[in-house]
């Protein structure tokens, strides 16, 4: 990675939510410094990788983005940790933002320290509520973090109310989507692709399959809905936790799917399950599956959760007496049979392509867009 000067660095997590943000391209730490990239803010991204173990730099000459990623499982990660960081120091940022958890948060603030640089905490979770999390002898890395950001990116208004109550440092930065990809599709097409039922009733869920996110709410919905003569089959795909159990005849589980076949499985289905339980995690969160079922033209089944109500307000809206109880099974089997009787769409949310998610928060923060090989803005 060459050493000339950069506005930005983004130094984020490598592998999260069963994903892969290099390979992939995926979610918010890939789309929001490539889309600062590609729209003249001269940007480089830093992956932290808590999973690999070889180093790896490339330039996406898509959006002009130079990447690094860094395996820090061995010791010699501390060695390429610190070299990285010496590359980050004499290319001079303007900005470093940091995203993904909170240690990685701390190395973000630290260097931005030493560079004399605005340090930009992004926050798309409660980072305090990762299982890997831990405070040191009093000290708590998520408060500190929260208190000595210059500004703090929140992907929603719930998280960043309950983080930043004065709202002062705040911009909200929701997750976003591809439109190209995430559109009405042609279902017969889909089915065919997957070799799916042409001719069943499918309800999908597509994301991680945990018990926070209501997947067992779901098939206990469905297993109702059979038991009382409706001839449903359930379309799962996602990150399976172990002790699930997806083996009845009735439930179709496509795997963790790619990205890039999501909406294609999506496109498969009469009704989208979208059954989250209520927690202190999810309420706070923006789960970036909802725009991208919105996108995709179906109905959908919801619980009734701050994840949805707060984030897509005017959708919830038209669904508002359809949003099933969080953690209610039966409940959810009636919005499930409310949606296949008589489909009712929630209209699709505006400006959530990453494009103009990022152009919005480069306006926020105030960054001018240059050519990619001038040196920082003013």
């Amino acid at each position: 990675m060459s050493r000339e000067r950069c506005e930005v660095w983004f130094i984020g997590k490598r592998h999260y939510t069963h994903r892969d943000a290099l390979r992939e391209r995926y979610g918010r730490i890939h789309h929001l410094p490539a889309s600062w990239a590609a729209q003249g803010i001269a940007t480089r991204l830093w992956l932290i990788d808590y999973h690999g173990r070889a180093a790896e730099t490339l330039r996406d000459a898509e959006c002009r983005l130079e990447i690094a990623s860094t395996p820090v499982r061995r010791p010699a990660g501390l060695l390429r940790l610190l070299a990285q960081a010496l590359t980050l120091l004499r290319s001079a940022p303007g900005t470093v933002v940091a995203s993904g958890d909170c240690y990685i948060g701390l190395l973000g603030w630290a260097l931005a320290r030493l560079a004399r640089a605005r340090f930009v905490f992004d926050v798309y979770d409660r980072y305090d509520l990762f299982g890997a999390y831990r405070s040191f002898a009093g000290f708590d890395p998520w408060r500190f973090l929260l208190g000595r950001a210059d500004r703090l990116l929140f992907a929603s208004r719930a998280l960043a109310a309950s983080c930043d109550p004065s709202g002062r440092r705040s911009v909200i930065v929701p997750n976003g989507i591809d439109p190209g990809q995430f559109r009405p599709l042609d279902r017969l097409a889909c089915r065919t692709e997957f070799s799916l039922d042409a001719q069943a009733i499918y309800v999908g869920y597509f994301g991680s399959l945990d018990a926070q996110r209501g997947v067992d709410d779901l098939i206990a919905a469905v297993e109702l809905l059979r038991q009382r003569g409706v001839p449903l089959r359930l379309l799962l795909a996602g990150a399976a936790r172990e002790g699930l159990d997806l083996r009845k005849p009735w439930i179709d589980y496509l795997g963790n799917l790619a990205p890039q076949r999501v909406a294609h499985a999506i496109a498969c289905c009469d009704v989208l399950a979208l059954p989250y339980r209520s927690s202190p995690y999810l309420d706070m969160a923006s789960s970036c599956k909802i725009a991208e079922y919105l996108a995709c033209g179906r109905p959908i089944a919801a619980t009734r959760t701050p994840n949805l109500v707060s984030n897509f307000p005017a959708q919830a809206a038209v669904l508002d007496d359809l949003l099933a109880d969080p953690g209610d099974a039966r409940d959810l089997a009636a919005s499930i049979e409310a949606q296949l009787r008589a489909p009712r769409l929630a209209p699709p949310a505006t400006e959530l392509d990453w494009p103009s998610i990022a152009r919005a928060t480069a306006g926020a923060l105030a960054w001018t867009a240059r050519p990619h090989d001038a040196g920082r803005a003013a």
